[in-house]
C-alpha cells in the first residue's frame, strides 16, 4: 500500500467518518459521563478487528490495538461534550436539548477522524508489508483537563513510540507548541453561622473569606509572569441574605506557559486563601485537582504534520456551505472577524481554504489548556488543526457546535483523518523520520514526568 492508497482508503471510509460525527454530535455526553460515546467507538473498532483493552479505574477510557511489535503508534481520540452548548446546525441560536449539552469544541469530529485514521492504518498493517502496532486511544474527560493525566497515572500510554493528535479549529495548521499548563484547586471555607441582623458579631462568614480571596487573587494578577491566567467560580451554599454563611467555596484554575510557573502561582494563591481565612477567622481546606502540562515542542514532528497537511487533499466547499459560514460569521462580533481575517490574510471567504504557513502557529498559538500536553511528556506528540468552523468563530461557542453539526464539520474531520493516517503511515515506513523525532524528544524532555494526579 502506497501513501495514495492510504488517502484513498480514508476517502472510502467517508460514510463511516460521517456516521461517527453525526452519532456523537446528536448524542453529546459531558466529561466523565461518556459511556455511550465510548461504547459506540469500542464496538466499531472491535468489529474492525482491534483488540479492546479497558482500565478498571477509568470506565470511559480504552485502548484499541492492532498489530505486533515496534513501532507502536498512538492515535488519540476524544468524545466529550460541554454544558450549555446545545445547538441546532443552524445560523440562529437555538438549543436542541433541555439539558443544554453540546459539542462546542468539536470532540465528536476529533473522535471520528481519529477512529477513521486508526482503521486505515490497521488495514495497512494487515497487508503485512510492515511490522508495527497501531493503538487508538479513547480519551475521556478532556474538557475537565484530567482524562489523559489519569490515563498516564495508570500507565495506559506505556510502550508507545509516538502519538498523533489533532483538534478542530478555523485553521489548517501544524503546531510546534501549544496549550498553557494548568492546575485546578477547590478552596472550601468554614465559618460560624448566625443571624445577620440579630447577632452578626457571633458569625464568621465563609462567604466573606471567599470574596476576600478573590480580591487577593485579583491583586496577585499584577505580580505573575506574562500569559498567566487566574480564573475562578464561587458557591455561597445557597444561604439567604439574613444568614451569615458558615460554608462557601471557590474553584480556581491557574494557567501559565510552563507547569513550573503554574505550581509557583498556585502556591501563592494558597497563601491568599489562608490570609482570607485569617482575616475572617474562618478555616480553609484546599483540595488540589488534576494539573496538565503544556505541549512539549517537537519541530521534527510538526514538520511531518505540516508536510501531510500539504500532501493530503483539503476540503472543497460548496456555495451553500460557504454561504452558511458567512451567515454564521454575522453572529460574531465583527471586530473579532476582521482581526482574524487580517491575521490569516483571508478576506473573500468565510472558511480558510488552504494550509497556513509553517510558522503561523507563532501568531495564532493555541492558548487554552489540554491534557494532551501530558502525553507529549511521555512520547513524541504532534498536533495539527483543520478548519471545521468559519474564521473568527472559536471553540466553546454555539457557533462551533452549529458548524460542527454540518457538512463543513464532516469535511474537516475527513481531512484530519487523511492527515493523521498519512502521518502514521510515514512513521511506519520511514524509520529515519521517527528516529529524528525521537532524538529531539529525548533532548527536550530530560526531566522525569510525574502526572499531577492523586487517587
Amino acid at each position: 500500500m502506497i501513501k495514495q492508497d492510504v488517502y484513498d482508503e480514508v476517502q472510502g471510509l467517508e460514510p463511516l467518518c460521517q456516521e461517527i460525527c453525526h452519532t456523537l454530535w446528536n448524542h453529546p455526553e459531558l466529561s466523565g459521563n461518556e459511556r455511550e460515546s465510548a461504547n459506540f467507538l469500542r464496538k466499531i473498532l472491535s468489529e474492525e478487528g482491534f483488540t479492546i483493552e479497558n482500565n478498571e479505574h477509568l470506565e470511559h477510557a480504552f485502548i484499541a490495538e492492532y498489530g505486533k511489535g515496534k513501532p507502536v503508534i498512538a492515535i488519540l481520540g476524544e468524545y466529550d461534550a460541554l454544558p450549555g452548548l446545545s445547538q441546532k446546525a443552524d445560523v440562529t441560536r437555538e438549543m436542541v436539548s433541555e439539558d443544554g449539552v453540546g459539542h462546542g469544541c468539536g470532540h465528536h469530529m476529533l473522535g471520528a477522524a481519529a477512529t477513521t485514521a486508526a482503521i486505515v492504518i490497521k488495514r495497512f498493517l494487515e497487508k503485512g508489508n510492515k511490522k508495527g502496532t497501531v493503538r487508538f486511544y479513547g480519551c475521556p474527560e478532556e474538557e475537565l483537563l484530567s482524562g489523559k493525566v489519569k490515563m498516564a497515572y495508570y500507565h495506559m500510554f506505556d510502550g508507545c513510540d509516538a502519538a498523533v493528535t489533532w483538534h478542530p479549529s478555523s485553521t489548517n495548521m501544524a503546531h510546534d507548541h501549544a496549550y498553557l499548563a494548568n492546575a485546578s484547586a477547590h478552596f472550601y471555607f468554614h465559618g460560624v453561622s448566625s443571624h445577620a441582623a440579630f447577632a452578626p458579631e457571633q458569625g464568621r462568614s465563609a462567604l466573606d473569606a471567599v470574596e476576600l480571596m478573590s480580591v487577593g487573587a485579583n491583586y496577585l494578577r499584577e505580580h505573575v509572569i506574562d500569559r498567566t491566567r487566574i480564573h475562578y467560580s464561587t458557591d455561597s451554599g445557597g444561604f439567604a441574605p439574613n444568614i451569615v454563611p458558615d460554608k462557601a467555596s471557590a474553584w480556581y484554575f491557574v494557567r501559565a506557559p510552563h507547569m513550573a510557573d503554574v505550581k509557583s502561582t498556585m502556591e501563592r494563591l494558597k497563601k491568599v486563601a489562608q490570609g482570607a481565612a485569617m482575616m475572617t477567622e474562618t478555616t480553609v481546606d484546599i483540595e488540589m485537582e488534576c494539573g496538565c502540562c503544556e505541549l512539549s515542542t517537537n519541530e521534527a514532528f510538526a514538520d511531518l504534520a505540516y508536510a501531510n497537511l500539504i500532501e493530503a487533499d483539503g476540503p472543497k466547499y460548496t456555495k451553500e456551505e460557504l454561504q452558511f459560514a458567512k451567515e454564521l460569521q454575522k453572529t460574531v462580533e465583527q471586530g473579532i472577524i476582521e482581526k482574524e481575517k487580517n491575521l490569516h490574510q483571508v478576506y473573500d471567504e468565510a472558511m480558510i481554504l488552504g494550509v497556513s504557513p509553517r510558522d503561523k502557529w507563532k501568531e495564532a498559538e493555541l492558548s487554552a489548556s489540554s491534557d494532551t500536553g501530558d502525553v507529549s511528556r511521555i512520547m513524541p506528540t504532534c498536533l495539527f488543526t483543520t478548519a471545521c468552523w468559519p474564521i473568527g468563530c472559536s471553540p466553546h461557542t454555539w457557533q462551533a457546535t452549529a458548524s460542527g453539526g454540518t457538512s463543513i464539520g464532516d469535511k474537516g474531520a475527513l481531512y484530519a483523518s487523511k492527515v493523521a493516517a498519512g502521518i502514521a503511515y510515514d512513521l511506519f515506513t520511514k524509520p529515519q523520520v521517527l528516529a529524528k523525532i525521537t532524538k529531539e524528544f529525548k533532548e527536550r524532555n530530560k526531566e522525569p514526568y510525574t502526572p499531577m494526579y492523586e487517587e
